[in-house]
């Protein structure tokens, strides 16, 4: 079947599309205005935006590794304080469309091997591709890239697999009256499915079936009630398609699903 395609704002493909929102745009063009006050000179973040002009990560379309590295950690060690941070941060740092992947993977990397905030790494890179600084593409490309190499990458951190369910829950699509999600015109439960499956792939099919069975616990948590109790989870089948795709994970039936999700303290409504 044709992969299904992206909400419309992310299809124009890089070579065709002119950056926006800081995309691809040079470490010159500083998110932050220059023009502040002594209190914002002395600001770690503002200096780093400033450093950038002169010494970027980025030169004549390639990255600088060492360099990103060195921004990356320095970031990470505290100069980004808000999610915002990293934001500004990122849209400073030019990184090109096409070399997205590759700074979203080295950020990763490096983060996996920190254990001071296991759900930071997930909810900077969420805010990134929220704030339109990355493309939705670019992570579906690392997640599917660390699925070939899981294991060596549990083998830094055990628990780094859960940045598939932590990521993906945070560009959960918001619906109506809901308290958190993505607001995106365009995209959709169906399209946050299908690009769940995208970036769920690559995985062996017992680590997707916990993959899977986290986004629901994170989700349930965040809805503060049963996932089956809800119209954004229960309209067209929904639940349903999710735990179809469980059994199949699992070589299982629907039964034995349910009893697994309640056993991680999801609740399923009876009739699912």
């Amino acid at each position: 079947a044709p992969p299904p395609p992206q909400p419309s704002p992310q299809q124009a493909s890089p070579a065709a599309a002119a950056p926006t929102d800081g995309l691809g745009a040079g470490p010159s063009m500083s998110p932050i205005s220059s023009g502040g006050s002594d209190s914002m000179v002395d600001d770690p973040l503002y200096a780093l935006v400033a450093e950038l002009t002169e010494d970027p990560v980025v030169r004549d379309g390639e990255i600088i590794e060492a360099r990103l590295s060195d921004v990356l950690k320095r970031l990470w060690d505290g100069i980004a304080r808000k999610l915002k941070d990293w934001v500004a941060a990122w849209q400073a740092m030019g990184i090109p469309l096409d070399k997205q992947s590759e700074a979203l993977q080295r950020f990763l990397n490096m983060a996996f091997c920190q254990s001071d905030d296991p759900d930071r790494a997930a909810m900077v890179v969420a805010e990134l591709v929220k704030s339109h600084k990355v493309k939705v593409r670019a992570m579906e490309e690392v997640l599917i890239a660390f699925g070939h190499n899981l294991d060596g990458i549990t083998a830094v951190n055990e628990d780094a697999w859960h940045i598939y369910a932590k990521y993906l829950v945070n560009v959960f699509p918001k619906a109506a009256r809901s308290g958190w999600g993505w607001s995106r015109v365009g995209w959709s439960w169906t399209y946050w499915w299908q690009y769940v499956e995208k970036c769920t792939n690559t995985l062996e099919n017992a680590r997707a079936f916990d993959v899977l069975a986290l986004i629901l616990r994170l989700a349930q948590e965040k809805e503060g009630q049963p996932l089956g109790q809800l119209q954004a989870w229960t309209d067209d089948g929904r639940l349903q398609r999710v735990i179809a795709k469980l059994a199949e994970l699992g070589g299982c039936g629907d039964s034995e699903v349910i009893e697994t999700l309640r056993s991680q303290g999801v609740t399923m409504d009876p009739q699912i």
